[in-house]
């Protein structure tokens, strides 16, 4: 490992390591627009010019193309680098438009923050600014202003290096160079908004996101894609305290969270998306037929309906459907109450979804759902002789299951108007759901239950691990987690045993489970500590 010394302070790095990267293992912030670790070096927009000296020889040169050496020695902040960058940042606002109280990048942009810390000049600039494409959609995400552009070619390099398809390029030269698509293609890759992450201004903007919400009013909260069974780390970024512009709207947008051994820097636009079922058709209310109710009355009818469903039909008379998308504490109580108290045989998760993604090179499986192996390492299914998902609804619509359960699934969109019959077939249907579909519709019971980004939780990926997400929301209405509707049904049911919250269910469910015990309920999620794993994931 070589040792250096940068601003007169000695520090160690592995070998390979950039000056950028050894810098801000210091805490010390060397401005770099076109540099991302997870990208090609191109060393185009010179903002990381350092005073380099190694064997008596002193040089001005590029922190991302000097990797560390033994002895070397790096001043980043000596006259002569503050004023290249003070001259490179006046080439880059020479025709950009300083329209910054309109662009939904103020307080994300680099090139503001920059400016405020190395800028700080007068504007010399007497003849009109260059002009170049506003507003053009380069995708059907993502929407171009040119003219904000600093040509860092991050966007361009992402397309050619990490999807592996050229959409985008930058074409013409000195002034009249422009960012735009490159001829024939348009950026419609499944990982398209990623070239908004990256851009370092507010050239690049995601359409769905644009004029929304001004930055500073979203908190950010550390969660995991649902989207599928890859479990990306992510940022929600939410609002609850301006419901000024979108009454009822509480998540704005996904952003990825760095996670070397899952997702690095990257999420697909799929999970970017995916968030719009957190405040539509919510539910949140319990319900017995078609009247709203309190908890303990929907619980106590529930509870009703079980016992003489098991004294009338016995447990093969009983079905149950839950989808893994619940987490790993909802799997492990409704185990409890399901397979252990109420010895039911037809339990099942293997529940189809009419969402289904198709499987890319890069992080995309063709699970939807973000919790499979969770629930298979928890041992929820069925018993011995007990019927898989689709035996269960076929039983169902003929009549030899009479009392079903289904929790988080999506049995409207695979079987479409065959839902609304299912529940007609049955003796009783209880549903736990947090929408308002035919099946909530039709329940004798609906029990209102909360999403993930309304509590805390783990999710276990096909890779088998564990991840925790957390609590970004309140809950709607009055819905609960799923495991406490579960619990508090099994306490209506005899159960004498109980869990303060999801914490204390993962302590119990992680004995003797290598791969859970491991992992620490309070530790910062994610990769841990590091260069990149910051506010500024993409820095």
């Amino acid at each position: 490992m070589p040792e250096l010394t940068i601003d007169g302070r000695a520090v160690q790095v592995p070998d390979g390591t950039n000056l950028i990267l050894a810098a801000r293992k210091l805490g010390i912030d060397v401005p770099h627009f076109c540099y991302h670790p997870g990208l090609t070096v191109v060393g185009s927009c010179r903002m990381c010019q350092v005073e380099i000296e190694m064997g008596g020889r002193k040089r001005m040169d590029l922190a991302c193309a000097n990797q560390a050496a033994d002895g070397m020695v790096v001043r980043v902040n000596t006259p002569e680098t503050i004023k290249a960058r003070k001259g490179v940042l006046e080439f880059l606002l020479m025709n950009h438009p300083i329209d910054c109280p309109v662009c939904d990048d103020a307080g994300e942009c680099k090139l503001q923050d920059y400016y405020m810390v190395h800028g700080l000049y007068q504007n010399r600039l007497d003849v009109p600014k260059w002009h170049k494409p506003k507003v053009y959609s380069v995708g059907p995400r993502v929407i171009l202003d040119a003219e904000r552009c600093v040509l860092c070619s991050r966007c361009v390099r992402f397309c050619d290096e990490i999807w592996g398809d050229r959409q985008l390029g930058i074409f013409g030269h000195g002034s009249e160079e422009v960012l735009i698509n490159y001829p024939g293609k348009e950026l419609d890759n499944p990982y398209s908004v990623n070239v908004v992450d990256l851009c370092p201004v507010g050239a690049l903007l995601e359409k769905k996101f644009r004029f929304q919400r001004r930055v500073w009013y979203l908190k950010s909260v550390k969660s995991i894609c649902p989207r599928c069974s890859r479990g990306c780390n992510i940022y929600l970024h939410v609002d609850q305290d301006h419901d000024y512009k979108q009454p009822g709207k509480r998540v704005f947008r996904v952003k990825p969270r760095y996670n070397p051994e899952v997702n690095r820097w990257w999420i697909s636009d799929r999970g970017r998306n995916g968030f719009d079922f957190i405040d539509q058709n919510r539910v949140g209310v319990p319900r017995i037929q078609d009247e709203e109710v309190t908890w303990e009355e929907a619980l106590g009818r529930a509870a009703e309906l079980i016992r003489a469903g098991l004294k009338t039909w016995g447990p093969q008379g009983l079905g149950v459907l839950v989808a893994p998308s619940a987490s790993n504490e909802d799997a492990f109580v409704a185990r409890r109450l399901l397979r252990d108290l109420l010895k039911l045989e037809h339990v099942d998760f293997d529940v189809p979804s009419s969402d289904q993604p198709q499987a890319d090179h890069l992080l995309l499986t063709d699970d939807p759902y973000p919790n499979r192996q969770g629930f298979r390492d928890l041992g929820f299914g069925p018993g011995e002789g007990g019927m898989r998902t689709a035996d269960i609804v076929k039983a169902a619509q003929n009549g030899k299951i009479k009392g079903l359960i289904v929790a988080g699934t999506d049995l409207e969109g695979v079987l479409g108007d065959r839902a609304a019959g299912l529940a007609e077939k049955l003796g009783w249907l209880i549903c736990v759901s947090y929408a308002g579909d035919a099946l909530w519709q039709r329940a004798a019971v609906g029990l209102p239950m909360a999403v993930y980004a309304e509590r805390p939780g783990t999710f276990t990926n096909f890779k088998g691990k564990v991840q925790k997400f957390e609590q970004a929301l309140t809950p709607f209405g009055a819905s609960q987690p799923q495991w406490l509707i579960w619990q508090r049904l099994a306490q209506k049911l005899g159960a004498k045993w109980s869990y303060e919250d999801e914490r204390a269910v993962f302590k119990d469910l992680s004995q003797g489970k290598p791969a859970y015990d491991t992992l620490d309920w309070f530790a910062t999620f994610g990769a841990g500590p590091g260069p990149y794993n910051d506010n500024w994931y993409m820095w």
